[in-house]
C-alpha cells in the first residue's frame, strides 16, 4: 500500500467520522443556545466545536490584552439577555419603537424630497444600512417612491 493510498484511506475515515459526529455537534450548539437564553453558565471544560474554540481564543486574547480577568471575560460572554429580548451586545443601544423609524424617515423625505438613504441615515444619526428595509416597507405601502438613489414622497 502506498503513502497516497494511506492518505486517501485516512481522508475517508475522517469524512465518515465527521458525518457520525455532526448530529452531536448540532445538538451541542442548540443546547448551548438554550443555556445562554436561560442564563446558565456553560462550564469552560465543556467540549466545544473547533471553530467556536478559535473565536473564543481570539476574544480571550483581546480581553487579556485589555487587562480583563478570566472571571470578567466569562461573565461578559455568558451574560443573559434582558427580559425585553435585548442581547448583551445591544444593551448600550437605544431602540426605536416599532413603526417610529418609518414615521421619522417619511417626515424627513417629505421635508427634503430627493434625499438619498445615506443622507437620511446621517440626518437621523443611524446606520443607513438599517434604513433600506424601512424604505422597502414605505415603497410597498405606497408612501415613498424611489428613483435611482433618491427618495420622493408618493403623491396621493
Amino acid at each position: 500500500m502506498s503513502v497516497l493510498d494511506d492518505f486517501r484511506d485516512a481522508e475517508q475515515r475522517v469524512a465518515q467520522r465527521l458525518k457520525e459526529l455532526e448530529p452531536a455537534v448540532a445538538e451541542y450548539r442548540e443546547l448551548e443556545a438554550v443555556a445562554q437564553r436561560l442564563g446558565i453558565d456553560v462550564p469552560a471544560t465543556a467540549p466545544a466545536p473547533a471553530a467556536r474554540t478559535r473565536r473564543r481564543k481570539a476574544s480571550t486574547a483581546a480581553a487579556t490584552a485589555n487587562g480583563a480577568s478570566a472571571s470578567a471575560r466569562r461573565r461578559r460572554r455568558t451574560a443573559p439577555a434582558k427580559a425585553d429580548g435585548a442581547t448583551p451586545a445591544m444593551r448600550g443601544r437605544r431602540r426605536t419603537a416599532p413603526g417610529r423609524r418609518e414615521e421619522q424617515l417619511l417626515a424627513l423625505i417629505r421635508e427634503r424630497p430627493g434625499i438619498t438613504v445615506a443622507e437620511a441615515g446621517k440626518a437621523m444619526s443611524v446606520d443607513p444600512t438599517g434604513l433600506y428595509r424601512v424604505v422597502g416597507r414605505l415603497e410597498q405601502r405606497g408612501d415613498v417612491r424611489k428613483t435611482g438613489r433618491s427618495l420622493e414622497p408618493a403623491s396621493k
